[in-house]
């Protein structure tokens, strides 16, 4: 096929949905351009909406600059319109490549009865990008919100850094309090920030009491700021504070805090990780002027699809046949060709404002393909003749309508391919399940001869081959099932009549009701720079993620037969967050040059997934704040509705297309050291420290390590930035276990007292069979607590707890006193006081 010659169709199809990166805008000059805020098919008309979503922009832009030290600021937003919307007026444009799917911010209602709260998507780790910040309607309409999370600008901010910069929250709603030097803290950062840590479940608020094993206020304590400080950061803390206007740095971060940003990040300050982005790696100078950004609005219009097989200069009547622009408009290019042209046609299709996606049919396409729909932001297929893979049907079923609206979207349950014998049968199940059921389609594809197709339905009722439509030009033969499918398991069986030929089959199907979002897997494919490749894959139903499935990779390879990998959701290795419905694994086995073709097969079963509430990457819910030494409380936080949580979904599939990679000729193959060990615990059990961690791999997360080199230190700093010159702890017994074994040892310290206030920090690192070594682990502490009282409260200050100690001390003295007294008196008749000299 060659590259010149063309072939397009204009197609008007909905599919099903791929997941893309979020635009992420482009900095340039300090200011942040291409932003864009996109609604959610189905939200209410509102003009209000626009004006609110401008004035919180604006304030943001403020705040930016001056958290970033006046260094960037939003210059160019797009606000993108549902198309069912009434059409404004001249003043709203189309989108180019702009669309929800791919949008910065998106404004949209959510499934269960969450509340308000603003959060942002983060899949990976310290220092990388997030999906896409949520913000709901209500939140952008009600001023009454800002009693509990402050300006709204700031909570932009808040959000804006999880996304922009991969920051993490300072603040912890799970470990609320910590011991330093035996005495609790509030997990904040700075630590400058004051105020009272109190009980207001009822009124008037009392003090805590302190659970007398840990040290810790127990119960409904919480910390209630000062509604006026001293201290201006952090914004990644609690944004709603007036004077707090920056990020947390190194004069000010709290690294002893238990929270996300100090897990993730290795007890770096906020500021540390932003400054080391990409963004600001040049010194970037600071920007002197107005920081008001300007405002575009655009509103989404009808989907023209032209599918090319070549390339012509009539493609682009074809596209402008519906309004005479491009804009917007999308290709599907189909190509098996190497062509050195290609690169040729990267201005003109950048300046088209259309979408490009890519399919590489096989290892001969151009290498430079893929170039195309990046910068167009469209999606990467690749499809080749291996029996087990059915490619081509993935990448077309992989495409998506970008607008957002799922209901409408066709979801991928089944898809698998394979070569069948003569007289031999291809016998599955698939789960159709109660999210989906409407415009079901059974869709088989054959090379030679029709095979024999039999489905039978939950209910025992039989579809033979005279109930499919059959194309015996192009073979393929469907079979839609009336109005809504049953749930339940659907039994398919293909006899292969022939010659041993390669059969495929396709399940299809969209949501049963408009308003109750279907199951859905996104799946996302990040090439770390140090070598391999991150899995994503995001199992959801609306906004809420489901635990606890079956998903497992399939990679097809440039040579050798594909692999598959099971991806977990556990918060370890390249798992950022357990049990939050994303589900990832490290991908390594790379057999050679070439591109990489990825699909993700996903199973719930019955009594085991369920939904659940998202978690983490919150804008702070402030609970009250101590004014003139009293407390004004807020509103409770709204807890989730578990009410509305499906504590079962059932048995269900999904099969999702991920795209494609390309591992470029001239590439190092990469020998991977062991992973990064993130959940090393410590505690002190009378006399001992004992530790716990999982097992990291020989490969990253492969295998087992070849040893372990702890070490530990009374200075958390010094032992993570001098790691190699902290005090060893003796672990050459300890042979390492496989990948996710838990890994545990007990000893006492040595040259080490443990008394009340003592904490000890450790740190570890795994070596491989070649002695590379892992990344250093999370720091753990451990912390000596003496109860001075047993039932102390929660309010008693350092000076109160000095004085009930000398108290005691001298009551202790007295009464030792006084028997030795009565003692010495009964037997010579004298004494003299000793006990307290």
């Amino acid at each position: 096929m060659k590259f010149q010659k063309t072939l397009g169709l204009v197609l008007s199809c909905i599919l099903c949905d791929y997941i893309v990166n979020s635009s992420g805008g482009r900095l340039e000059n300090n200011g942040y351009r291409d932003i864009v805020i996109a609604m959610k098919p189905g939200i209410q008309h509102n003009d209000e909406l626009i004006e609110n979503i401008q004035e919180i922009v604006t304030e943001a832009s403020f705040h930016l600059h001056r958290a970033t030290k006046q260094q960037v600021y939003f210059a160019d937003v797009k606000i993108l319109l549902p198309q069912s919307w009434p059409v404004r007026s001249s003043s709203v444009h189309r989108p180019k490549t702009e669309s929800y799917e791919k949008a910065d911010v998106i404004i949209a209602e959510p499934y269960l009865k969450y509340g308000d709260e603003p959060y942002t998507l983060q899949y990976g780790g310290c220092g990388e990008k997030g999906r896409y910040i949520h913000f709901t309607p209500n939140f952008i309409l009600n001023s009454s919100l800002t009693q509990n999370y402050g300006s709204k600008g700031k909570v932009f901010v808040h959000e804006w850094a999880h996304l922009r910069w991969g920051v993490f929250d300072e603040y912890n709603n799970l470990v609320p309090f910590y011991l330093s030097n035996g005495t609790y803290e509030a997990t904040r950062c700075s630590k400058k920030i004051v105020g009272k840590i109190s009980d207001c479940t009822s009124s008037p608020c009392t003090s805590c009491d302190i659970d007398p094993n840990s040290g810790l206020p127990k119960g409904n304590c919480k910390f209630y700021p000062a509604k006026s400080q001293t201290s201006s950061s952090s914004i990644m803390y609690m944004q709603a504070l007036s004077n707090v206007v920056e990020f947390c740095d190194e004069k000010t971060h709290n690294p002893e805090a238990p929270n996300m940003q100090n897990k993730m990040c290795n007890q770096r300050s906020t500021w540390d990780v932003i400054k080391e982005s990409e963004d600001f790696r040049n010194n970037r100078p600071p920007h002197i002027g107005p920081v008001i950004p300007t405002f575009t609005i655009l509103q989404a219009k009808d989907r023209v699809l032209c599918l090319v097989l070549d390339i012509s200069g009539s493609m682009g009547s074809v596209l402008r046949g519906d309004d005479g622009a491009t804009n917007g408009d999308e290709i599907v290019l189909l190509t098996d060709g190497e062509d050195s042209g290609i690169s040729s046609c990267f201005a003109e299709v950048e300046q088209s404002g259309s979408v490009i996606h890519t399919i590489a049919l096989g290892p001969g396409a151009a290498v430079e393909l893929e170039q195309l729909s990046k910068m167009t932001g469209g999606s990467q297929f690749a499809a080749t003749d291996n029996v087990d893979a059915s490619g081509l049907i993935d990448a077309f079923t992989g495409l998506v309508s970008g607008n957002g609206d799922i209901s409408q979207q066709s979801i991928q349950l089944e898809s698998s391919g394979t070569r069948i014998d003569d007289d031999s049968w291809l016998n599955n199940t698939v789960f159709i399940d109660k999210t989906v059921g409407n415009d079901t389609f059974f869709v088989v594809t054959w090379e030679t001869q029709t095979p024999y197709m039999f489905v039978h339905d939950p209910n025992g009722k039989v579809y033979d081959s005279g109930d499919f439509g059959i194309d015996a030009t192009v073979r393929t033969a469907r079979l839609n099932i009336f109005g809504t499918a049953q749930a339940g398991p659907w039994m398919y069986s293909i006899l292969n009549p022939g010659t041993e030929q390669i059969i495929t089959i396709t399940v299809t199907s969209r949501a049963a009701d408009v308003n109750v979002p279907p199951i859905t897997v996104n799946v996302h494919i990040r090439e770390k720079d140090s070598g391999g490749t991150i899995i994503y894959a995001e199992v959801s139903q609306g906004f809420s993620p489901v635990m606890f499935a079956k998903v497992t990779a399939i990679i097809e390879r440039p040579t050798g037969p594909p692999v598959e990998q099971d991806l977990s959701d556990d918060g370890l290795a390249a798992d950022v967050v357990k049990n939050d419905g994303i589900y990832t694994k490290f991908f390594h086995k790379y057999s050679g040059y070439g591109r990489y073709n990825f699909k993700v097969r996903v199973e719930g079963k019955e009594g085991t997934t369920k939904t659940a509430i998202r978690t983490g990457a919150h804008a702070f819910y402030i609970p009250g704040y101590t004014e003139n030494g009293m407390i004004q409380t807020n509103l409770p936080r709204p807890a989730g509705n578990t009410e509305d949580l499906q504590a079962e979904l059932g048995d269900f599939s999904r099969v999702k297309s991920g795209g494609v990679i390309s591992v470029p000729a001239g590439t190092p193959i990469v020998d991977f050291p062991p992973c990064k060990i993130t959940d090393l615990q410590a505690t002190i059990v009378k006399n001992k420290v004992e530790l716990e961690w999982t097992a990291p791999g020989d490969d990253y997360d492969q295998g087992a390590a070849s040893r372990y080199e702890m070490r530990m230190s009374d200075n958390l700093l010094q032992l993570r930035d001098n790691f190699s010159t902290a005090a060893l702890v003796n672990l050459t017994s300890l042979n390492p276990q496989p990948y996710g074994s838990r890994e545990a040892i007990a000893f006492v310290p040595e040259n080490t007292k443990l008394q009340n206030g003592t904490n000890i920090y450790f740190a570890l690192c795994a070596y491989d069979t070649i002695n590379q070594s892992s990344e250093m682990s999370n720091v753990a502490k451990a912390s000596v607590y003496v109860p001075f009282i047993e039932h102390a409260k929660g309010n008693n200050s350092k000076s109160e707890v000095v004085w009930s100690v000398i108290v005691v001390t001298i009551l202790v003295c007295l009464i030792i006193g006084i028997i030795n007294y009565l003692v010495q008196r009964k037997k010579t008749g004298t004494y003299v006081p000793e006990a307290c000299n």
